[in-house]
């Protein structure tokens, strides 16, 4: 395999990130209600809040305490006599892949909930207008999001300052340990599913050349040209909502502590999520999309190094495959207007 194929990738996978969500970015800009959020959520619903806050409270004790970022398609809160566990109303549309959270569990151990599944709240209609809740109940891994972790200090230290830098490189180090356990843990698929995935894949990527600007051209015909290596490497075990709120952290020293919400983690080559490690090591501005703080090239050299040193033994023509899917997974999870839905019925950015 020769490194000049994915030479694209490698070269332009660092400043490739502020041009994709450049296009996106503004349509994040709207202020955030946890309360108008979830007031949102039980409007889709045949159950109510007071129903599940009983529920939760009547199975696990202490106080009912929302989670202070809700998701669009659950309502979580905090319950037990110390705030010891989560319980999760999800929309059955929405139910856990419990093979899923398992999986996650039996690879990141406790740095992964152990999740179960109770019951289900709310009555069935012939309709998807209003939903019942499917209800689980899983360990609470301590520690704050990433995005609490930055609102608590950012008053008192600027993004850039030597503070910063220092617990960056802490959650850099460890996150890169984070996807090495992914490598070490490969996934048996069969052929067929490596196929249809890769199909689906190439779709979706067609669809992006005819929509997105020119400048994105030569980046999407790379990857089209890459698929074939890309799902060459280790089908793994991918969350595929690695942001700042399902990333824990130790509240003083930034170290990651867990990761959760795997709702949506899926069997894909590995490195397709890596794109969301870069979105830690650098801004999000609503006008002018994402840019690189100041420690970014180092802290990309601290990830790879760490990397390397776990895994072991992969040569440079691995690394280019691998971050030629860092690209495929970036153009795909920004590439389309929302995130959830099946990838073919996703409608691409004009």
């Amino acid at each position: 395999m020769r490194e000049s194929k994915y030479k694209i990738q490698v070269i332009s996978s660092l400043s490739f990130l502020s041009q994709i969500n450049s296009i996106s970015a503004t349509t994040m800009a709207t202020e955030y209600s946890v309360d108008q959020e979830i007031d949102n959520f039980f409007a889709q619903t045949t159950a109510d809040r007071t129903a599940c806050d009983d529920f939760a409270q009547a199975r696990l004790g202490g106080h009912v305490n929302p989670v202070p970022i809700q998701g669009t398609c659950s309502y979580t809160v905090y319950v037990g006599r110390n705030n010891e566990y989560v319980a999760q109303f999800r929309l059955a549309s929405s139910k856990l892949d419990l093979y899923m959270t398992n999986l996650a569990r039996t690879i990141y151990r406790n740095s992964a909930p152990n999740i179960t599944y109770n019951e289900q709240i709310g009555e069935s209609t012939t309709t998807e207008a209003k939903q019942p809740l499917h209800v689980y109940i899983m360990t609470r891994i301590q520690g704050i999001s990433y995005l609490e972790f930055i609102l608590k200090h950012s008053g008192q230290f600027s993004e850039n300052s030597t503070e910063f830098s220092f617990w960056r490189r802490n959650y850099v180090i460890d996150i890169a340990k984070f996807f090495a356990r992914s490598w070490k843990n490969p996934q048996d698929v069969h052929k067929l599913y490596r196929n249809i995935l890769q199909t689906k894949y190439k779709t979706a990527l067609e669809k992006l050349l005819v929509s997105l600007p020119e400048r994105f051209i030569p980046f999407i015909r790379a990857s089209l040209d890459a698929l074939p290596a890309i799902f060459s490497l280790p089908m793994v075990l991918t969350h595929q909502d690695l942001g700042v709120c399902n990333v824990l952290v130790d509240e003083d020293s930034c170290n990651l502590v867990g990761v959760i919400d795997w709702a949506e983690a899926e069997i894909a080559p590995f490195g397709v999520n890596l794109h969301f490690h870069q979105r830690f090591i650098s801004k999000v501005h609503f006008e002018n999309g994402w840019s690189r703080f100041d420690d970014y090239v180092a802290c990309e050299a601290v990830f790879w190094n760490m990397f390397q040193t776990r895994v072991r033994g992969l040569g440079e023509d691995i690394i280019a495959v691998i971050k030629a899917a860092r690209i495929v997974g970036l153009l795909l999870e920004c590439g389309f207007i929302g995130r959830l839905g099946d990838m073919e019925d996703r409608v691409p950015i004009r």
